[in-house]
């Protein structure tokens, strides 16, 4: 990276970086940011204190064994975030040419959810996806109200037949999940005792039940798909009031993957003989809400569902119905960044080679001075060395680089298209470090305590005293 204050660059944080900068801001512990890097609790001191120097300005205050982000710790973080996400879409758009939808996503984007989303689902979106939640939480009819008014942009709701939407509106239906339902009884209740139950013993018991789009009340439809009659003590509710009920063990109710689970002591589940099932899905106006990014939220929220699924209620893996469900689910499914989960386990991080710092160094090398020979002096290595690097890069990515001819080695098309944009994210990038310094102050204006030289982290953590 660039020394802060060169006017004529400033590279970013390698991934990395970023990485180390979360680790902090999320753990607080330099020891304990130390074990889950896997390196020593000095290696982390002076990566920290040369991301100071680097930046010319305190990203950390830091003691002896704490460490916390400084505002413009906070924001240069967030600001890295942004320049990888902004190169990751940039790549799939012109490298890979997957279309300008995936560089036009909103900044913030206005969802209204039938169901209370997971905390981690809105974290998730926003560190794999670059996007903002702003989610309000309605009945499923005044979910489509709140989408047909242009009041949000999208909506996650469910159905229990394939979605049909009769809005105005123009939107795209993106499937969330195959939502396969369960029983939730008493823990004392006569058939808790079984490891699966069928609706037609059920009919007489008092149950509670939420409504649906359209008006549809969830367990009335789910009686009749079976070919039965709706049951006669039927308390139709809210989801959160329904909820409450069961908890206290006043009903008995259905329960999913993608349903708010209600768990507690005093109450089991047990699979259903029939199989009923809903489908949710996520419905966005693609005039606002791009293509790409649309698929990938709704990938995102599936995994967060079966995730969660295989936390919460492992047990019903154990019966082949639900194991085979969520093999099917998991290996159909691939990641929100394009890789399919292992199906014998809960889907967590992919891995996948994305352009770090060095790789557009290389690359911009070679744009700016016309040719591999060139670059290759420019960067102190040699030609084939270079052509060696780019070709690697090449296979990881799978995707051409370099055109080759007899007259020599220069970028493709598409990839000075991407280095275009690379400027472009790089200068927001540099305006951010430029904006903290003039608010914040660079560090070499900060005072020394007095005394011998100590690091940055000591410093302040001195000046904080």
């Amino acid at each position: 990276m660039s020394v802060a204050g060169r006017p004529e660059l400033f590279s970013p944080f390698s991934r990395h970086d970023l990485s180390l900068l979360a680790a902090v801001g999320r753990y607080g512990d330099i020891g304990e940011v130390a074990r889950r890097a896997g390196i020593r609790h000095g290696t982390v001191e002076r990566r920290l204190d040369r991301l100071d120097r680097a930046v010319g300005l305190p990203l950390t205050l830091r003691s002896r064994h704490t460490a916390r982000l400084t505002s413009p710790g906070s924001r240069m973080l967030a600001a890295g975030r942004r320049f990888f996400h902004q190169i990751d879409l940039a790549t799939r758009t012109h490298i890979h040419g997957h279309g300008s939808e995936a560089v036009d996503a909103p900044e913030v984007l206005s969802l209204a959810s039938t169901e209370p989303l997971l905390e981690e689902v809105v974290e998730d979106v926003a560190a794999l996806l670059g996007l903002l939640l702003s989610v309000r939480y309605e009945a499923p009819r005044q979910v489509a109200a709140q989408l047909a008014g242009h009041h949000v942009d999208a909506a996650y709701t469910w159905s229990l037949d394939a979605p049909r939407h009769s809005l105005e509106r123009t939107t795209c239906t993106y499937e969330v999940l195959d939502d396969p339902l369960w029983v939730i009884l008493p823990r004392d209740h006569p058939l808790a005792d079984r490891d699966e139950v069928s609706l037609v013993d059920l009919r007489e018991e008092t149950w509670v039940s939420e409504t649906g789009p359209t008006s549809e009340i969830l367990v009335a439809r789910v009686f009749q798909a079976a070919g039965l009659p709706e049951p006669h003590r039927l308390h139709v509710t809210s989801a959160s009031v329904a909820r409450g009920i069961l908890r206290r063990g006043e009903a008995i109710g259905l329960g999913s993957p993608t349903h708010p689970a209600v768990l507690a002591p005093s109450l089991v589940r047990r699979s259903l003989t029939e199989r009923p099932r809903r489908t949710t899905s996520l419905l966005v106006d693609p005039t606002i809400v791009p293509r790409a990014l649309a698929g990938r939220l709704a990938r995102l929220l599936a995994d967060s569902h079966l995730r969660r699924f295989a936390k919460h209620h492992r047990e019903l893996l154990h019966e082949p119905w639900w194991a085979h469900w969520y093999a099917e689910q998991t290996r159909r499914r691939p990641h929100p960044d394009g890789t399919t989960p292992r199906a014998d386990a809960a889907p967590g991080p992919a891995e996948e080679r994305k352009l770090d710092v060095q790789d557009l160094h290389l690359l911009r090398a070679v744009a700016r001075h016309g040719s591999i020979n060139r670059a290759a002096a420019v960067l102190s290595i040699s030609q084939s060395a270079l052509t060696r690097r780019i070709h690697r890069l090449e296979k990881a990515l799978g995707a051409r680089l370099l055109l080759r001819s007899p007259r020599g080695t220069s970028l493709t098309g598409p990839t000075r298209q991407f280095l275009r944009q690379l400027d472009l994210y790089e200068a927001e990038f540099r305006d951010t470090a430029v904006t903290c310094r003039m608010v914040d102050g660079p560090l070499e204006q900060r005072s020394r305590p007095a005394g011998h030289p100590v690091s940055v982290g000591a410093r302040q953590a001195g000046e904080a005293g």
